[in-house]
């Protein structure tokens, strides 16, 4: 059965009256130190934001999807232990024997939980080769303060999700609150990260250090990594990830799960990052 870990639980009370926002990190182009795969020329963070009062619901909706498709939770006999965009998309591993028409039922199940809740999702991105390019180069200050492209793509993760929750609890104030320059946080942002991924503790750190995170008060500052097969967050958010890398990789053809979420406002602000 998919379960939050109790992690999230102690998280959510230590702030009391605050709403929190588990912030659900996906990702997909991930080639750790290598950046020349011709066919994962981008690196791409998902960031899926999902209102406290939301997440037993989703999980509910989560597992009920689970034992229709596969007559089981995920992780018990007869069932995946978790849902890879990859192997769902292309019919790998598990789907290897599943029919394109019963993939394409099982993805479009799992973007609508998110499309029916207009759950927003924060994209960041980076052309991996432009950034090894510039860094060969040695003609780009940014390029130069970086040693993998994973470090400034997460930066600016952060940066667009701080901004995020910024105008978020901005619209919560009156005018007067707003002239007083009296700014209270009501929102804050959790960030859930996935074991094994290429997103690491110091980058928060070094963010909240930065110029540009220093006044970054909506987010909690650490990360909370998880694994994603316990995670139905981070599963959806992969799946967010991996269509808008392959939106990126060929933007000319169709793409109707990408369309289908930038349409549907789960979509909602993607920030490419230019070396």
């Amino acid at each position: 059965m998919v379960a939050r870990p109790p992690a999230f639980v102690l998280e959510i009370r230590s702030f009391g009256d605050g709403r929190m926002y588990l912030t659900y990190v996906g990702e997909s182009g991930s080639t750790g130190r290598s950046v020349s795969d011709p066919s994962q020329p981008h690196l791409v963070y998902t960031g899926l934001l999902v209102h406290e009062s939301q997440s037993i619901s989703m999980n509910g909706e989560f597992s009920a999807l689970c034992r229709r498709h596969f007559g089981a939770p995920l992780g018990d006999q007869g069932a995946p232990t978790e849902i890879r965009p990859v192997d769902v998309y292309q019919g790998l591993g598990y789907f290897a024997s599943w029919p394109s028409p019963k993939r394409n039922e099982l993805i479009q199940d799992c973007l609508g939980i998110m499309i029916r809740r207009e759950t927003p999702v924060i994209v960041s991105y980076i052309n991996k080769n432009e950034f090894a390019e510039a860094k060969s180069a040695g003609d780009s200050p940014m390029a130069l303060m970086w040693d993998s492209p994973t470090e400034p793509v997460v930066n600016k993760f952060l940066f667009a999700l701080s901004m995020f929750m910024d105008e978020l609890n901005m619209s919560n104030l009156s005018d007067d609150q707003i002239m007083e320059g009296a700014l209270p946080i009501s929102n804050f942002a959790l960030v859930v990260a996935q074991t094994g991924s290429s997103v690491e503790s110091r980058l928060m750190t070094e963010f909240l250090r930065s110029d540009e995170g220093i006044d970054a008060t909506g987010i909690v500052e650490n990360f909370c990594f998880v694994d994603p097969e316990h995670s139905v967050g981070n599963q959806l958010s992969n799946l967010c990830a991996y269509f808008v890398r392959r939106w990126l990789q060929n933007p000319e053809r169709p793409h109707p799960y990408f369309d289908g979420l930038r349409e549907n406002k789960v979509i909602q602000v993607i920030y490419p990052v230019t070396i």
